[in-house]
């Protein structure tokens, strides 16, 4: 039961690290400060005018995002927001197997589909850092062939760092079964 509770705390951690990081607007900024991305919207910088935009609004809108490779960004956002929902699902999950208290079948059952969840969401949040790791990668509009960890803000490592703790929460869950 300990290991459980313990394995609960750390997907609440985890789910409120990444809620933070998605909802923080420090991502991506390219080396000429020209565009900033996050992960709901983009921000074109000019001389003259700061234009953003949301993700899921520009492919009806003609302006100077169309060289970015847009599917890529909406992806991003889809995975972040299945993330957020499948971990909540998780923590639901866990605190329903932690108020019941039992090693019946049943009990066991909910420990295994919580674990599930947070292997999800683990997956997910990994879906996300790489995801964004590559948007540099579009040559045309960035102009850069490399990829720079120094372009990346603060939201991007508290990703990193919320996938990590999906993981550690994944192993703890994983020796809770095993106890059972």
């Amino acid at each position: 039961m300990s290991l459980a509770l313990h394995g609960h705390h750390i997907l609440l951690i985890a789910t409120l690290a990444f809620t933070t990081a998605v909802l923080t607007l420090n991502w991506y900024e390219n080396s000429e400060k020209s565009i900033h991305i996050n992960v709901f919207q983009i921000c074109s910088n000019s001389s003259t005018l700061k234009t953003c935009r949301w993700i899921f609004s520009i492919q009806s809108v003609k302006s100077s995002f169309e060289e970015i490779k847009i599917i890529s960004l909406i992806l991003t956002a889809s995975f972040a927001i299945t993330c957020v929902g499948i971990s909540l699902i998780g923590l639901l999950l866990g605190s329903w197997y932690i108020q019941r208290r039992g090693h019946d079948n049943e009990s066991r059952c909910l420990i295994v589909l919580t674990m599930l969840m947070n292997l999800l969401s683990f997956l997910f949040s990994c879906g996300v850092w790489t995801m964004m790791l590559t948007t540099n990668l579009q040559q045309e509009s960035f102009g850069t062939t490399d990829i720079r960890l120094k372009d990346f803000g603060f939201s991007f490592w508290i990703n990193i760092g919320s996938s990590v703790l999906y993981l550690y929460a994944l192993i703890i869950y994983l020796i809770a079964i095993c106890k059972n």
